[in-house]
């Protein structure tokens, strides 16, 4: 019996996009850098930011979320973006467990 593997979706708002866009730079982190890091493809930060696709795969944006942790725990971000980062994060979450049922 197949199994189904839904892509879970994610809508990303722009000013989401902006602070996540805001923080690499602040970081001082390419593109390139991020996509390498995250395991995305090319051009995926690019598409990102633009707001090319209002909803991105989950898995993605997680490891890009999660990349962008890392190098803000490493280095001292200001004050305020954080903040604003901890609300992406959240909003982001953890991955939902499937409803597939056997």
């Amino acid at each position: 019996m197949a199994t189904s593997t839904a892509v879970e979706l994610i809508a990303v708002s722009l000013e989401d996009r902006r602070v996540l866009r805001d923080l690499r730079m602040q970081l001082g982190l390419s593109r390139a850098t991020i996509e390498q890091r995250a395991r995305v493809g090319i051009n995926y930060m690019k598409h990102f930011e633009s707001g090319q696709y209002p909803r991105l795969e989950a898995t993605r944006l997680r490891r890009v979320v999660q990349v962008l942790q890392q190098a803000a725990a490493r280095r001292q971000a200001s004050a305020d973006l954080p903040r604003d980062f901890a609300r992406v994060v959240k909003a982001v979450g953890q991955p939902r467990k499937s409803s597939v049922r056997r």
